[in-house]
């Protein structure tokens, strides 16, 4: 039986820039772990796979969420292909994070110069407002509201 979502991986071509951006979500760095061959890269398919892989945790998360990252060595060409933050196409979309205040926390990403991508929007009992994460990844405020 499938419980809840357990965590989600980006890969990143700097880790620092993106486990400062996601410390202002409340996630914190927990472990670090270097991958060099070996099991974890059999198992993702890729044998000679060199990385750094970071994972953060949510603070006070109830389910535990994390967010991993990782940064492979040597770092991939600096085109990305398309955008990320292009909704239209097929592949990864977005990561939702659920908010008690869409307001507040907007203004603290905005304080920390984050870029929001849309206006807020309600819609079937949520206020959403899509913001733009580390190397253009996209994510979206949620807050539930009304149920």
């Amino acid at each position: 039986m499938f419980l809840n979502v357990d965590h989600v991986t980006i890969a990143v071509a700097d880790a620092g820039p993106a486990i400062a951006f996601f410390a202002l979500l409340g996630f914190r760095e927990e472990h670090v772990l270097t991958i060099d061959g070996g099991a974890p890269a059999h198992y993702m398919g890729m044998p000679e796979m060199k990385a750094q892989h970071i994972t953060l945790a949510l603070e006070g998360a109830n389910p535990r969420f994390e967010i991993q990252l990782l940064e492979f060595t040597p770092t991939p060409g600096t085109d990305p292909g398309l955008h990320p933050t292009n909704l239209r196409e097929r592949g990864f979309n977005h990561l939702a994070l659920r908010v008690d205040d869409l307001g507040a926390a907007a203004k603290h990403l905005e304080a920390n110069g984050v870029t929001m991508l849309s206006e807020e929007l309600d819609y079937i009992s949520r206020k959403l407002r899509l913001f733009e994460g580390p190397e253009g990844i996209t994510l979206e405020l949620v807050q539930w509201v009304g149920s």
